[in-house]
């Protein structure tokens, strides 16, 4: 593949236009050829885990072998599941369902892009002649088709599957399936998430006329653009209460009596500068009674004691790191330069959202508003507890510290994830040098895909977790917070590990079942989605008149 006939990074300046281009699409061939390449193999290492003796009788499991190989993959392309789960899908097609198209593939002669194309409108086709009688259609006219849009693509498709098999046809379906709701993306600046949702047409008209019903609920008097205002009452709704009037007026006409919070937990951390910094920000206007409020009014820990590397703030239960600012008396007693530069602004201490990403500094004041502060503190040599289940607040330093799930590739955030003790209690102790985050699914994938064929982890001190696949792969994740809050991973006392018990037989019977397997689920939604088509399919086939 790289065997010298297409130019290498440091030839391209002396290429001339055409020259560039001809090398450009010569690496797009290779891209393609590559992707093949990686799919084939990934579809290989799928066949071998799925189809294992021991692996069928787990098809039921909740986390079966398909999610285990996934899992694996994905560690191994530092992807998550879900990503992985796509191109296995894919790699499987290709292999055992378009072999032609396939091999069109492997000698880069389709772009990725393109088989995506073909093996999502080819899903729906059940039967095996059809299906290998629309895989050569395709691998023959393929490639006469030259430029074309996204949408021609899929028409073209189309109508080679319509030929053959009109009850696969996708383009007839409803869109059911394409409702959905996501929060957060990876553009969105610090502090904001952006949400996007699809719903049926009635719900969005109905939820659009909530929130701006909401929006006008407030008086003249509130300083808020309509945007935010929208934006507010959207958040209102959320939360299930009603949009507050910020006009600062005692006697408002539309000022409501306060209604019980639900319990919507946000967790935010940050550091005792970040923490002064929004206090003095907020303190601005009404500068005599700012720090009296902000200690009067709302729950928050106590003062920082001496040692300040180990404790911290976090809004309703996430505190962290904290930062001391010596002086010496030499720099008391130095003369002032004649003229005197401005001192450079101080970097602004961080703060961070679980689940939300980190929180700009001009956005923070805000949440300190409506936050339970409390204080966080490093383990440090403290003996382990003497239970199964840590205290809140050996709960609360690893989830500060790991911020997201510890598995290879998950960025599930901590608060939605179980405390996993690495060494299994009794024999590993509850500290913090053997807990971490898992998500529900890594942790069932953890504990019951054991042995030398299953996943074994190794905790160290600063919270480093190293990662041994079944296949023998070595993955290291470090916690979360290692950036942005560093004296979090301080090392904790060392685990003292005892005598590591055999794993129980018949483990497998507490394992969460499904009510099918896998293979079952995508027949299902496969025959619902083809008779979707069925007044097509009969129409078409209907007799002629005469």
């Amino acid at each position: 593949m790289f065997d010298g006939s297409l130019p290498e990074i440091g030839d391209l300046a002396a290429l001339s236009d055409a020259e560039l281009i001809t090398a450009s699409a010569g690496w797009g061939r290779v891209e393609s050829a590559a992707a093949a390449r990686k799919l084939a193999a990934m579809a290989e290492v799928f066949r071998r885990r799925t189809g294992l003796d021991d692996a069928l009788d787990r098809n039921l499991w909740f986390v079966d072998p398909e999610t285990s190989v996934v899992s694996e993959l994905a560690a191994a392309h530092n992807i998550t599941d879900s990503l992985a789960l796509f191109q296995t899908h894919r790699a499987v097609a290709l292999r055992d369902r378009l072999p032609k198209v396939a091999a069109l593939f492997a000698r880069g002669l389709l772009s990725d892009l393109l088989v995506r194309a073909v093996v999502c409108r080819t899903t729906l086709i059940t039967d095996p002649d059809t299906l290998a009688a629309v895989d050569t259609a395709l691998a023959e006219q393929l490639l006469s088709w030259g430029p074309t849009s996204a949408k021609k693509t899929k028409a073209a498709i189309d109508a080679i599957v319509e030929t053959h098999d009109p009850a696969a046809l996708r383009c007839t379906t409803t869109a059911d399936r394409d409702r959905d709701i996501e929060f957060g993306d990876t553009a969105d600046d610090a502090g904001y998430m952006t949400l996007w949702a699809r719903m049926y047409a009635p719900d969005g008209v109905a939820f659009e006329q909530r929130v701006e019903a909401m929006a006008h609920t407030v008086c003249p008097d509130d300083p808020r653009t309509m945007r935010e205002r929208r934006n507010d009452a959207f958040a209102a709704v959320a939360t299930g209460n009603p949009l507050r009037c910020e006009c600062d007026n005692p006697h408002c006409p539309t000022a409501t009596a306060d209604r019980p919070t639900p319990n919507v937990i946000i967790h935010l951390i940050t550091t005792h500068d970040a923490l002064d910094d929004a206090r003095n920000e907020g303190a601005a206007e009404e500068p005599a009674q700012a720090e009296h409020d902000a200690r009067e009014e709302k729950p928050t820990a106590s003062a920082p004691e001496d040692n300040p590397t180990a404790d911290g703030y976090a809004a309703e239960g996430q505190p962290v790191d904290d930062h001391t600012n010596p002086h010496t008396t030499s720099d008391a007693s130095e003369e002032p330069p004649a003229d005197p530069q401005p001192a450079p602004k101080p970097t602004p201490a961080p703060a961070f959202v679980i689940g939300g990403g980190v929180l700009s500094p001009v956005v923070l004041p805000a949440f300190l508003d409506r936050a339970k502060i409390r204080q966080l503190r490093h383990p440090g040599d403290t003996p382990p507890e003497p239970h199964y289940r840590p205290s809140i607040a050996l709960q609360d330093f690893v989830r500060c510290r790991d911020l997201t799930c510890r598995f290879p590739g998950c960025d599930k955030p901590a608060t939605l994830c179980d405390i996993d003790h690495t060494v299994p209690y009794p024999t590993g102790p509850t500290s913090a040098s053997n807990l971490k985050c898992l998500c529900r699914k890594h942790h069932l994938l953890k504990t019951f895909w054991t042995g030398q064929t299953g996943w074994r982890d190794q905790q160290l001190p600063d919270g480093t977790v190293i990662w041994t696949s079944p296949s023998g792969q070595t993955h290291i994740t470090h916690p979360g917070s290692a950036l942005l809050f560093p004296t979090l991973c301080t090392p904790t006392a060392a685990a003292r590990k005892g005598k590591t018990a055999d794993a129980a037989k018949n483990r497998g019977l507490m394992m969460p079942k499904r009510r099918r397997t896998r293979a079952q689920d995508r027949r299902y939604r496969i025959d619902a989605e083809r008779r979707l088509n069925d007044d097509f399919v009969a129409e078409r086939t209907k007799p002629p008149p005469f």
